[in-house]
């Protein structure tokens, strides 16, 4: 519906996306992302609010009262260096490897389009800029803040990018869409000894094994065969020296899942399994899980409005069903509070086979005039059927 007007401000969406691009910033703190954004929203005439550390939120009204429709965009990037060989890539030990400055471009330029149409529409549009995607702490931040109340929010749309397929198309999923996360520490503390006098210490080593076998045996015999799970270590560290039994060990890994019921039963087991190896090794085991966020539940009856609208409205859009991720957003926790639609937008750079968070991954910055549509015909078409 928007395709237009969205692809003659392709020029000035893709030059917000790169200056982004050049100043990503990691976690909470985001002051140059932040400064940015802000100054783009007051430059359209919208009062901008500040929430927590570096969460932005604006809210364009229609023509008349109605629902309130949150759109939302997350600003944060990964601690990582990029290698993408661009020409405005960024520089440091941070880089927009997951897509998120699109994110960010995109809804800027939909703002704009939304004010111009702003008397076509009842209700309010409410947009959320959040930081900490990656850690999953800027959607919580933003909620306990405020974000979905005054006015209150009615339902909420995302997106993401994607690299399945060229740009012009969009996933979707009825239900839930992406794996809960559950990141988790295991502190072993035993006792050290002389490798050549093991009984007169106690193993750490000896209890991560057995956490270890213990818990891949608790994804294979007690994870329901059709409830997609993983449960992986990232981290065994323990020791110096071939001769020292070490006092401690450190165990680091993540479980996910898409079933809620799944997530707390397994989560259960493991810290009664924890339980069992301190017992039988004699160590002191501690488990801290230090992030975490759920399935995002992507609403089927909103979906599935949605959906209707881009088909009938967008038609140059391909919409593609069942979309589900292994990977985990923050997102989720929106999608807990009120009902909220998830898509993948599709931007896959021909010949790159490389995936998000890779220091080369490209994004086809063709795909961001479709986002741009799909972010301002749903919210004008859904606040109309909302009346």
């Amino acid at each position: 519906m928007f395709l237009t007007k969205a692809n003659e401000l392709k020029e000035k969406t893709i030059g917000i996306r790169r200056a982004l691009h050049q100043i990503p910033e990691v976690g909470l703190n985001l002051p140059k992302t932040k400064a940015y954004v802000k100054a783009k929203l007051e430059g359209l005439g919208l009062k901008v609010k500040e929430l927590g550390e570096s969460g932005l939120s604006t809210i364009i009204e229609g023509n008349g009262d109605g629902k309130t429709l949150l759109l939302r965009a997350d600003m944060d990037a990964l601690p990582m260096c990029e290698n993408s060989h661009l020409p405005f890539s960024a520089q440091g030990a941070e880089a927009h490897t997951c897509g998120h400055d699109l994110h960010t471009a995109m809804l800027l330029t939909a703002a704009e389009i939304l004010i111009e149409h702003k008397n076509e529409f009842p209700g309010k549009v409410k947009l959320m800029f959040q930081p900490a995607e990656e850690i999953f702490k800027g959607s919580k931040m933003m909620i306990k803040e405020g974000i979905l109340e005054n006015p209150k929010v009615d339902a909420a749309l995302a997106m993401h990018t994607n690299l399945d397929e060229s740009p012009g198309s969009f996933g979707y999923n009825l239900g839930y869409m992406t794996t809960s996360c559950d990141n988790f520490k295991i502190d072993i503390t035993g006792k050290g000894a002389h490798g050549a006098y093991p009984h007169t210490g106690i193993d750490p080593i000896n209890a991560a094994v057995n956490i270890y076998q213990n818990f891949a045996e608790l994804l294979s015999r007690e994870n329901p065969p059709q409830a997609t799970t993983t449960l992986t270590f990232g981290e065994l560290s323990a020791g110096s020296s071939s001769n020292i039994i070490p006092e401690t060990a450190r165990m680091q890994g993540t479980m996910r899942t898409y079933d809620p019921d799944v997530r707390e039963k397994m989560k259960k087991r493991m810290g009664e399994i924890l339980e069992g190896i301190a017992k039988t090794t004699g160590c002191k085991i501690e488990i801290d899980y230090f992030s975490g966020v759920p399935s995002l539940y992507s609403n089927p009856e909103l979906t599935r409005e949605i959906v209707e609208i881009v088909t009938e409205k967008c038609p140059e859009i391909k919409i593609l069903p069942n979309a589900k991720i292994m990977a985990s957003e923050d997102m989720a926790d929106i999608s807990v509070k009120v009902p909220t639609t998830y898509l993948m937008m599709n931007c896959k750079v021909d010949g790159i086979n490389v995936s998000h968070h890779n220091h080369g991954v490209l994004f086809n910055e063709d795909a961001m005039p479709y986002g741009v549509d799909v972010f301002t015909t749903v919210a004008i078409e859904w606040l109309k059927r909302h009346k």
